[in-house]
This record gives C-alpha cells, sequence and structure tokens, in this order.
C-alpha cells in the first residue's frame, strides 16, 4: 500500500468570535476561520472527511457571516486533487453541523459513516441546537452507522470522541513519517493545543466526556489537525 496521505481542502469561510473555537480566549476578538474538508488519499478506498457548509445563499441567519468562492466547492475542491464526487467511496462525517455536512449528498457511490450517537441527536435536537443541523441531510441519506473506534480501510481509523457534541469522531491516518490525526472541532485551532490539558471549544454538549476525550487523542501519539484553523491550509499534503 502507497503511504497515505492527507489533502487539506478549503470548501468556505465563515466568520465567528474567537472563543467560539477557543472557549474564553481573546473575548470580543473576531476572526474569519476556514471550513475544511479533508480528501485521503493511498489506502485501498477513496476517503473523504466532512463535506462543508453547502451554498451560502441558502445558508441560515446563524450560519452568517458565511462565504464560498466558486472554486471552494466540494466538488471543486476535490477536482483540484484529481478526484471527481462519485469516486469518493467513503465519506466519513466527524459530526452532523451543517458546516461539516451539508454535502453529504453529493456523493452517490460513497458509504458515508457517522456516529450513532451523533445520527440520534441530530434527529431529535435540543431546541437551542436545532439551528446548527440540516434536515433533509440528517433525515434523508442511508448512512452507514457505526457506534464507537473502528478500522475504516487500511491506515485509516476512527475514535469517538464526544464533547463538543454527543456523537463526533475524529479520524487516525497513518501518514508516511508519522500519524495525523483529524480532531475536526474538539480543537478549533492549534491555539488550542498550546496549553496543558489543552482549551475546549466554546460550544460543548458534555465537558466530562470531552475532557475523556482529550485524554484519549493523547494517547494517540499523534499529530493534531484542528478542525478550523488557516495554519492547516499552509500545507497543501500531510504524510
Amino acid at each position: 500500500m502507497a503511504p497515505l496521505k492527507i489533502y487539506p481542502l478549503h470548501v468556505g469561510t465563515i466568520t465567528r468570535q474567537a472563543m467560539t473555537f477557543c472557549y474564553w480566549l481573546d473575548p470580543g476578538k473576531v476572526v474569519d476561520v476556514p471550513l475544511i474538508s479533508w480528501y485521503i488519499e493511498g489506502s485501498d478506498k477513496k476517503i473523504l472527511v466532512d463535506t462543508g457548509g453547502g451554498d451560502p445563499s441558502q445558508a441560515r441567519p446563524q450560519w452568517k457571516p458565511y462565504t464560498r468562492e466558486k472554486d471552494q466547492a466540494i466538488e471543486n475542491a476535490l477536482t483540484k486533487v484529481g478526484v471527481k464526487c462519485e469516486e469518493i467511496d467513503i465519506v466519513i462525517v466527524t459530526h452532523l453541523h451543517w458546516d461539516h455536512s451539508a454535502g453529504n449528498g453529493l456523493f452517490p457511490r460513497a458509504k458515508i459513516i457517522v456516529q450513532r450517537d451523533e445520527l440520534l441527536v441530530a434527529r431529535s435536537p435540543f431546541p437551542m441546537m436545532a439551528h446548527a443541523f440540516i434536515k433533509g441531510v440528517v433525515e434523508d441519506i442511508n448512512y452507514t452507522v457505526i457506534s464507537g473506534d473502528q478500522e475504516i480501510a487500511k491506515g485509516v481509523k476512527v475514535f469517538l470522541i464526544p464533547g463538543h457534541t454527543y456523537g463526533l469522531q475524529g479520524v487516525l491516518v497513518d501518514g508516511e513519517a508519522k500519524k495525523y490525526f483529524i480532531a475536526s472541532d474538539t480543537f478549533g485551532f492549534f491555539k488550542n493545543l498550546e496549553s496543558d490539558p489543552p482549551v475546549i471549544s466554546g460550544i460543548y454538549v458534555d465537558l466530562k466526556k470531552y475532557y475523556e476525550s482529550i485524554e484519549k487523542i493523547s494517547k494517540l501519539s499523534a499529530f493534531v489537525l484542528p478542525g478550523h484553523d488557516f495554519k492547516v491550509l499552509e500545507r497543501g499534503v500531510y504524510f
């Protein structure tokens, strides 16, 4: 098997309070942050992690400010790494918030993998969080539902890391030089990782599980790739 490579794909930009991603750090500071999907090359399957936020013209008021250039639409972003949507075998959905899952329906051949706890809550969300989910995305797609940690393909494993949501899953990838862990919104920025213990997201559902997830991630001894940091995009590929 060829060494695995991870291509981060810039699939849109949102503007938020910085402490949305780093709990109570830099209160009042407003930042632009990228939406990121990840294409994994070199396994026995073509794998995509997360599918972006969809068409900004259809964005709900709670999602704005949100912009996306034409070349950042997931189908166009994938062409930059030589892949078409219909060639993707597996889509791993880290969680079902709109900015990570709006494009889930664009992959006709793919097995679309989500954690059971994530799907259950997304289909019956607490009222204050209902705006974070797209009803058609959570109800109309035929998901492959798993529970807990699991090997997905050669060199690619998912780990259940609840806290930001009840069923968030991260993705461990065996690169040529090191292991990488796609942490999604467990850590929004590299800055989250500069403290011990790391700083959590400003959006969370269970603090106890969140800190247990942080400990679980630390035991993987992997290079952590956060979910919304422009610094991630300074490298075109991780291997």
